[in-house]
C-alpha cells in the first residue's frame, strides 16, 4: 500500500521530532547548568572585591570565556533546532546533501556520543543537491545513522563520505570497519526511499551502506 507524504509525516514525524526535541533540550539545559554555575563563582568574586580584596582579572577572564562559549553553543544548537523545526516547509526543494548530514549530526550528536561513536564526515568537493522533502530526507539519514550506531561496540568509527559514484550518481556512504546491523527499519525506510527516488545498497558484510539518489 503507497501512503501519501502527508501520511508518513502523521506516522513516523511525531516520534522523530520527539527524539530529537529531548536531545536538543538536554543539550540546552546543560549550557545553562553551566553558565548558571559560572555566573555563581563571577558573584563571589564580585562579593569579594566588594568587601576589599583585589580581583583576581585572569580568573574573571576565564569565567567570562566559558559563559561566552556556552552562550555560543546554545546558539548553534537553536539555530539547528529552527532549521529542523521548518523542514516541512517545503514539500519539494533542492537540498545541499552535505548541510543536511550536518544538520543530523548536530541535532543526533548527543545521542551519538552516549553510544560512544566517533563519526566523521568528508564532504565533496563540489556541492551536491538532491530534491526533495528536507524533512524526509533527514528522518531518512538518522534512521540509517541509529541502524548502524546502535550495535557498533563503543569507540567505533564511522566515516560518511558524499561522492558521485561509479554511474555518476549522488551517493551517501556510511563506511565502518566493524559490522552493524543488518535489520534496517525496511517499512519506514522504503517510504521513504520512493519519495526521495534513492535507494539503499548495503554490502554482504555489513561495514558498508550507501544511500544512492536518483534511482
Amino acid at each position: 500500500m503507497k501512503h501519501t507524504a502527508q501520511e508518513i509525516i502523521d506516522q513516523y514525524g511525531p516520534a522523530y521530532f520527539g527524539q530529537m526535541g529531548a536531545s536538543i533540550s538536554h543539550d540546552i539545559k546543560n549550557c545553562l547548568a553551566i553558565i548558571n554555575e559560572n555566573a555563581g563563582l563571577m558573584s563571589d568574586h564580585l562579593m569579594m572585591a566588594q568587601k576589599g580584596v583585589p580581583p583576581d582579572i585572569d580568573r574573571f577572564s576565564g569565567i567570562i570565556r566559558r559563559i561566552e562559549k556556552q552562550i555560543a553553543r546554545a546558539d548553534g544548537i537553536l539555530k539547528s533546532l529552527n532549521a529542523f523545526s521548518h523542514s516541512m516547509d517545503k514539500p519539494e526543494q533542492q537540498i545541499d546533501l552535505d548541510e543536511a548530514v550536518g544538520l543530523v549530526l548536530g541535532l543526533g550528536a548527543r545521542i551519538i556520543a552516549n553510544r560512544g561513536i566517533k563519526v566523521n564526515h568528508t564532504h565533496a568537493p563540489d556541492k551536491l543537491y538532491v530534491n526533495g522533502s528536507l524533512f524526509f530526507l533527514l528522518s531518512l539519514i538518522w534512521s540509517i545513522l541509529e541502524n548502524i550506531t546502535e550495535t557498533l561496540a563503543s569507540n567505533a568509527i564511522l566515516n560518511i563520505f558524499s561522492m558521485e559514484d561509479e554511474n555518476k550518481q549522488i551517493c551517501l556512504s556510511f563506511q565502518c570497519e566493524q559490522p552493524f546491523a543488518s535489520n534496517f527499519d525496511q517499512q519506514a525506510n522504503s517510504e521513504a526511499l520512493a519519495l526521495l527516488h534513492a535507494k539503499l545498497v548495503l554490502d554482504d558484510q555489513y561495514t558498508k551502506a550507501d544511500l544512492v539518489f536518483g534511482r
